[in-house]
């Protein structure tokens, strides 16, 4: 893993790569995220392309896994330092090709802007929004704005594994 500021040295990389911007829901479970990816996002695997996430629990977290799996190349982009990430994305971060540190002053709206950063590179970008809290839809709207390709994927109790097969044996 390597860790960066926020314009990476190398900007050839920027240019050439092809971001997929994934944010979502803190709330999401593992089996759920997993479900949802290998419905919404197998399609884009293996061309080539960079994906970003912003390094929260969540969707995030599962995304990284995921997409480690899938030999996939995926950094995060964080507001501040790597070091300032809770304890608990830590070993998720220690997993991934690179961690961009935008190095923000320390205020409320650091999240929101790093969201934008991220859309920004872009030209998917996929959202996973279970209904709880703002950032994600914010950042699906900036998206919108800026032209991007943009799926807005609503999590619901139906999209877990566990959930689906009790609904097919109905």
């Amino acid at each position: 893993m390597r860790s960066g500021s926020a314009v990476p040295r190398d900007s050839d990389s920027i240019v050439r790569a092809g971001f997929v911007t994934i944010t979502g829901s803190r709330d999401v479970d593992r089996e759920t995220g997993r479900h949802l990816f290998e419905k919404h996002l197998s399609s884009l695997l293996h061309q080539g392309r960079t994906w970003l996430v912003a390094g929260a629990r969540g969707i995030d977290q599962w995304a990284i896994e995921w997409l480690g799996e899938q030999n996939e190349s995926c950094w995060a982009v964080v507001p501040y330092t790597l070091r300032d990430q809770p304890r608990s994305i830590q070993s998720s971060l220690e997993q991934i090709e690179r961690v961009i540190e935008l190095q923000l002053p320390r205020r409320k709206s650091a999240g929101a802007f790093r969201n934008r950063y991220m859309v920004d590179l872009s030209q998917i970008v996929f959202g996973f929004w279970s209904g709880k809290g703002g950032g994600t839809l914010k950042t699906l709207r900036h998206a919108l704005r800026k032209g991007k390709e943009v799926h807005g994927i609503p999590v619901s109790s139906a999209d877990s594994p566990q959930q689906g097969e009790a609904n097919e044996q109905r």
